[in-house]
This record gives C-alpha cells, structure tokens and sequence, in this order.
C-alpha cells in the first residue's frame, strides 16, 4: 500500500481549472486555437504522470488506465449526441410568441435528460432563434435557454449532463437519478414561470415601440410553410443511445464484468451510433445546421487534460474528507456549485464526490471514490451525492463557462445576430435570477 497522496499532486488540477476559466477571457487568441489547448494540458499533466508512474508504481500505471478509458467513454457519449443532434433540422415557419417560447423550453426541459443538455441545445437552439427572428429583442430568450435547456434540464438520468455520466461510469446506478426529481421539477418550473412572465412585459413593450425587422439577417431558404423535421431518421439513433447507455449500465456488469471489456463495448457502441448518424444524414441537413466537428474537438482537447490531473486530486479528497469542514448537504449544495459556476462542472461533481466519500467513511475505508455506487447506497453518503448533483448540474448555468453548452450556445446565438451579453454581464443575469432560486432550493431540499 503506498502513502497518502501528498498535497503538492493536487497543484496541477487546481491550477489546470484555474487556467481553464481565466485564459478564455485575458488570452482568447491564445485559448481558441486546439494545439494550444493541447499544450497547456500535457505542461500540466506530466507532473502527475510522473508521480503515479514513479511513486506509485503499478498501482499507478492501473488509476491511469482507468482513467483513460473512463475519458474514452464520456468523449464517446457527448460526441455520439452531438453529432446525431447536428443531423436533426427543424424548419418551417415559426412565430417567437411567448406561448412558443414556452413549448420549445419546455421542450428542452424534458429532452436534457433524455438527449443530454449538449444535445438538446444542439437540437433546439437554431430553430428557436428563427422563431425569434422578427422579435426586437431576444436576448432574454437565449439566456433563458441556457438556464433551463443547457443546464437544468440534465438532471434526472446519466445521459443529461456529464458529471452524472462521470457519476455513472464510476458505480452511480443508471435509475438512481430520478430521485432527483423533485428538485429537477421545482427549479424548471420556476424558471419557465419567470420566463412566461418576462416574455410577455418585453413583447407588450416591443409592439408599443416596434424595431426593424432582421429576419432577413438569419432565414434559411425554405424557412416558410408548415412545420417538418429534417434527419428524421436521427431520432432512431437517438432512441438507440438511450437504450444502449441503459443496458449497459443495467446489465454490462452481469453480461461482460465490471472490466475494461464492458468499457471497450460501451465505447464501440457510441461511436458506432455516431458513425452510422453522420453517414447517413444528407449533407444539406449539416449545412443547414452548420455543424462542424469544432466544439466537440474543443472539448476533448481541453478534458484530457482534466481527467489526468484529477487523479491524485480525487485520491487526496477521498483521504481527507472527513476533515475539511464541508459534511452537511447544503454545504456540499453550495460548495459544489459555487465551483462549478466558475470551472467546469464534471470535475467539480468528482471532487465533491470523493469529498463525500471521505466524510461519509468517517475512517473506516469502508467507501471508494472509485466506486459511487457505494457511496448513492450510504444512508448518509446518498444524502451527499444528491446536494453534489444538484449543485454541479445546477449552478453550471451561473457563467459562461459553468458548461460546456453555455459558451457554445451563446456562439451559435451571436452568429445569428443576436446581441449577448458579456461575460459579467451574464453573470447579473443569473445572480438576479438563478442564485436567489438556488436559495430557495438549499433551504426546501437540504
């Protein structure tokens, strides 16, 4: 058995996520080019190689290995519904009033779950923007759909956001995410009757002082006539990633073990899937979605690095959990989510995770932040890990780059005229709206 992970391991991730926030507002030249990205990962990550390959040994080249294929799984899930979600197209003619903005969030609501939040705003976002297009102001319309389509809306099942993947992949079972039902239900809820609400005001405002119309600006050819959907044939496959995330995680460890082969299966499965979308779907229905394959390249470029220094971060908190002063639910509410409003949130949920562990062992070594399975069964631990994924899948929305949707649908709505807000802009929208909300969810449910 080697010793307790030193506390020098953990400079990397911190620093690592640090980075990760500040260099895409001081250095966006920088930051927006792969390689670069590429390169502050490695700089970051050899210093953790070399511990767990020179201090620990086998014990180490096996925490990579998982590791290695536990970023093969996730990167093949969200790339599996990116690109099955980019061969959807919805077209035809859309009126922007509030009941249909309504319908699409709500909509969206329901979808994150299913689809995961990238798909859904992937799915959702364009034809919502062409439903706007002759609205004077939109604005509030994208920052609504973030709140709820991009972030809240992920929480019931694996498949929503990806700490609850990362959950999953780590012994979370596939249905114990509907217990956070409730939670999932009243901030949704909450946030589309603010939003009702505020879309009404602003359209009564807007026919009193009428703006120029700027549809012209966005429409596709052949936006007109009676609804229809394009790549119909995507939502097979779409079906075909809920069902196989579902038995895998149901029965992979019966049928194949709790092994790298049901990891190997899982990850032939999803990009098989991916691979059999993006054949075939006619290439005028990418061209009307522009996709591209450069946002889910960005985001393998930027986790590779953060799940290999996260490795003796996760050791260290497992540890010493039990001793850092966070051990009720709303503390780890708050506490996970306050660090993902301001990182990612897939690293924060394990960081917590294996926070929780730690308290929940309270020294007995009985739990492992390699197995949440155990944890989601501890009667004290399970009170955790719902706080920690409230918390993480939640307050993702409080910032740009709580997650990975957030920047990428703010992108897709600025391409389209659409006047965002800044970046402390953004964040008076969410502390007006989403933090008191949030208070009122710490306070009703930990």
């Amino acid at each position: 058995m080697t010793g307790a992970t030193p506390t020098w391991a953990v400079g990397p991730f911190v620093l690592y996520l640090l980075l990760i926030a500040v260099l895409p507002l001081f250095l966006g030249r920088f930051w927006e080019h792969n390689r670069n990205k590429l390169i502050v990962a490695a700089a970051l990550s050899l210093p953790v190689l070399v511990y767990l390959f020179g201090n620990k040994g086998a014990e180490g080249a096996v925490e990579v290995l998982h590791t290695a294929f536990d970023y093969a799984s996730f990167m093949a899930l969200l790339g599996a519904l990116f690109t099955i979600s980019g061969g959807i197209c919805l077209r035809g003619s859309l009126i922007g009033s509030p009941a249909v903005n309504l319908l699409f969030l709500s909509m969206g609501a329901l979808l994150g779950s299913l689809i995961g939040t990238t798909g859904a705003s992937v799915l959702l976002i364009r034809p919502l923007l062409r439903a706007n297009a002759r609205r004077g102001y939109s604005t509030h319309v994208v920052v609504f759909f973030i709140f709820i389509v991009s972030n809240a809306s992920g929480l019931l099942t694996p498949l929503g956001d990806p700490p609850l993947f990362l959950g999953f992949l780590r012994g979370v079972p596939f249905t114990w995410t509907f217990r956070l039902f409730r939670q999932w239900f009243f901030v949704n809820f909450a946030l589309l009757a603010v939003f009702t609400v505020m879309d009404r005001v602003l359209l009564a405002r807007e026919r009193k002082r009428p703006r120029r119309d700027n549809s012209d600006l966005f429409a596709l050819p052949g936006d007109d006539g009676p609804l229809r959907l394009e790549g119909r044939l995507n939502l097979l496959w779409l079906l075909g990633i809920v069902s196989f995330v579902f038995a895998i995680g149901s029965f992979g460890g019966r049928l194949l073990g709790e092994s790298y082969l049901r990891s190997t299966v899982e990850i032939v499965g999803l990009v098989g899937l991916a691979a059999l979308s993006y054949f075939t779907t006619a290439p005028a229905v990418h061209e009307r979605n522009r996709y591209t394959w450069a946002p889910i390249i960005e985001v393998a470029a930027v986790f590779v690095g953060v799940f290999i220094t996260m490795i003796p971060a996760l050791s260290y908190l497992a540890e010493r959990g039990a001793t850092l002063g966070i051990v009720r639910p709303a503390q780890f509410f708050w506490a996970s989510g306050a660090l993902s409003s301001v990182l990612d949130n897939a690293p924060t949920y394990l960081t917590f995770a294996s926070l929780a562990t730690g308290v929940a062992n309270a020294g007995s070594n009985l739990l492992s932040a390699a197995n949440l399975g155990g944890l989601a069964a501890h009667p004290f631990g399970e009170k955790l890990l719902v706080a920690v994924s409230c918390g993480s899948v939640m307050m993702g929305a409080i910032t740009y780059i709580g997650n990975g949707p957030n920047f990428m649908v703010k992108a897709i709505a600025e391409q389209h005229h659409v006047r965002m807000p800044g970046f402390f802009g953004y964040v008076l929208w969410s502390f007006a709206i989403l933090v008191p909300l949030f208070g009122i969810v710490s306070g009703v449910f930990f």
